[in-house]
């Protein structure tokens, strides 16, 4: 196989340009050697996303003597994670209720717990390393349309705190506030909705943000690989694992899974069970509309998830460029995009949505014609039956590791489910503070999968 052609499930060799990938970054076709090494090396993982990238850092900042091979099919960062729509911010929260009723009090507040961790993790990240990526403190919000969906917001928040004046250490600190009616309206600048939820949050770009990540570990040993697409993964006489590739075939002691939406293409029995379901995610930036003040950010506050608008609509504001980055809008496809790999093009009514409908969100009094636009772009993304991640080993493949299915909240989870995974291939233990919703078996249980539901604005 060339690395130009096309194989379905895999990561389309030509993909859409987001956003945040131009100009390129330096590491963008790094190869560290010019060939694949030939020694079994301590781990291998696939994919430099996110997760891939924080899986590496965690594991060389612990053992720096580690050999560690990453394989990566196109350029780096090159999935959903250099392609999303650039939030960092918790949101789980939203869901806290259909958590309890699923998984029971404990593990929904883990849930809870663990993304706010993850979140703050990513902030002591980027200001200990200094990440060159926009990184802003910004007030974010969830915002409703419709009188129904807020009302179960209302409860869910209601449930929330009761639940914290019972047990204040295990819910997260994070500062929420509910506005309703014309109070909502007039705080938001959105004249339809009927009521919202703000609390901190950031923007960046994730792109830069995981390229810094796989810098540092180059610098630490990583031997990154780009362009060299994982096509199966098979035990190996001496009990670890062979990865064939387009450039042959590589071996490990343990591989580590982490390409999220292309992870039935690699890793077959997990395809088998029929547990993930890839689908693709578009982004469009825009320019503000023709009315709108040339300091726009009163109105157009720092982001929001649109919850019920689009099939999850969301938008962040960049002062900076003076764009708005939206995305979304998955319920202009007749499909839902669901079960797509393919980011080589954009949906022309998905597109034409995140367009126009920022006009409808903010009234075309207060907006105008619709600004230019910048840039559409797509990413694929993978989803769960229950909504939650897969995080441990595969049940009897001893050294097969997953980090998959983030359901479109990946930089909400993924930082700190990569500490979670560390943890258990080093030690053999799961940390207790790991949702054990998480838990990676559960694809090949043999019971119904029902869907619970997970981050309301899939801002990652």
């Amino acid at each position: 196989m060339g690395s130009g052609e096309l194989i379905a499930g895999f990561p389309h060799p030509n993909p859409t340009t987001s956003y945040w990938q131009l100009p390129p970054h330096s590491i963008a076709n790094h190869r560290t050697t010019a060939s694949l090494p030939s020694q079994e090396c301590d781990y291998i993982i696939i994919g430099s996303g996110i997760s891939g990238a924080a899986i590496a850092h965690k594991l060389l900042s612990r053992n720096a003597s580690l050999s560690i091979l990453m394989l990566e099919a196109r350029t780096a960062a090159s999935g959903a994670s250099g392609r999303n729509g650039g939030h960092c911010r918790g949101g789980y929260w939203l869901n806290y209720n259909r958590y309890v009723e699923a998984v029971g009090e404990d593990d929904a507040l883990r849930v809870d717990k663990l993304e706010e961790g993850s979140i703050q993790d990513i902030a002591n990240f980027v200001r200990e390393h200094n990440v060159d990526c926009d990184f802003q403190d910004v007030e974010t919000a969830d915002a409703y349309v419709t009188e129904e969906i807020w009302a179960n917001i209302s409860t869910t928040m209601k449930a929330r705190e009761e639940v914290k004046q019972r047990r204040p250490g295990d819910v997260s600190s994070t500062e929420i506030r509910l506005w309703e009616g014309q109070a909502a309206r007039d705080h938001m600048g959105m004249p339809g909705i009927v009521g919202a939820v703000t609390y901190p949050g950031h923007t960046q770009n994730p792109y830069r943000l995981v390229c810094k990540m796989l810098e540092l570990s180059l610098e630490k040993g990583l031997n990154l690989q780009t362009t060299t697409t994982a096509l199966n993964i098979t035990a190996n006489a001496k009990g670890g694992w062979s990865v064939g590739t387009n450039r042959g075939t590589v071996h490990g002691t343990r591989v580590v899974v982490a390409t999220n939406g292309y992870t039935n293409a690699v890793h077959k029995s997990l395809a088998d069970t029929g547990f993930l379901m890839p689908g693709r995610s578009q982004v469009t930036a825009i320019e503000p509309g023709t009315k709108m003040p040339r300091n726009p950010e009163q109105l157009l506050r720092g982001s929001a998830g649109l919850n019920d608008i689009g099939s999850g609509d969301y938008y962040l504001y960049r002062a900076r460029d003076r764009h708005i980055i939206y995305g979304g809008g998955k319920s202009a496809s007749k499909t839902g995009e669901r079960n797509i790999t393919d980011d080589s093009v954009v949906h022309p009514d998905v597109a034409a949505h995140l367009q126009h409908t920022p006009g409808e969100v903010f009234g075309r009094e207060a907006w105008g014609d619709d600004g230019l636009v910048v840039r559409d772009w797509s990413g694929i993304t993978c989803y769960t039956p229950d909504g939650f991640p897969l995080v441990g080993e595969t049940p009897g493949q001893k050294g097969l590791w997953l980090s998959v299915a983030f359901n479109g909240h990946g930089m909400a989870l993924t930082f700190r489910c990569a500490e979670a995974l560390v943890e258990m291939m080093t030690t053999g233990k799961a940390p207790e503070w790991l949702p054990r919703a998480f838990r990676a078996k559960r694809a090949w249980e043999k019971n119904e999968h029902s869907l619970i539901g997970g981050q309301n604005t899939p801002t990652a």
